[in-house]
């Protein structure tokens, strides 16, 4: 029970401390440089699977239980197969939008084999830029096995343009 609490302890501290460093616009990198270097790794990866619809790269990043809270209507989607459905689905878009997840930050725990990543994040197909999704992006991660693996991803969605925002006139 007391480590239960000092990881809760540690995890809001730690929370409040990066909410701090992002509305001065400064996110540093924390904790072990291997572990900062291998993450922004996977991110990379994670980002490649994505433009070319790999689906074994991208499931090779997920978690088994991973879990993603889109940015713009909260949709959760639980699960890697979930998580995977979206991109297999992409396969019949010919003009479908790119997502890149950017880094802004990562921040492994000096205690837990645990990460959390801080970043932006950019959607747009790439034969019309104009039309976009943008915003801020949170990500956990978790060493297993001697792999980094995402457990949970946030975003909000804060820029668009285009086709990709909302219609204005609609709302009250």
């Amino acid at each position: 029970m007391i480590l239960k609490l000092f990881a809760l302890t540690c995890c809001l501290v730690g929370a409040a401390s990066a909410s701090a460093s992002a509305e001065d616009g400064v996110c540093n990198d924390v904790g072990d440089a291997e572990h900062v270097a291998a993450i922004k790794s996977q991110r990379g990866f994670f980002n490649s699977g994505i433009r070319h619809l790999d689906i074994a790269a991208i499931a090779s990043v997920l978690a088994d239980d991973v879990i993603l809270i889109t940015g713009t209507d909260s949709d959760v989607y639980r699960g890697r197969e979930a998580q995977l459905d979206i991109w297999r689905g992409d396969r019949e878009n010919a003009d479908r939008a790119i997502y890149v997840r950017t880094p802004g930050c990562i921040q492994a725990s000096p205690i837990f084999p645990i990460a959390m990543e801080y970043g932006t994040w950019h959607g747009a197909p790439p034969s019309e830029p104009s039309n976009f999704a943008a915003g801020s992006y949170t990500a956990k991660w978790r060493l297993s096995e001697g792999t980094w693996l995402l457990e949970i991803e946030t975003y909000m969605t804060e820029r668009c343009g285009g086709s990709f925002c909302p219609n204005h006139e609609a709302t009250p």
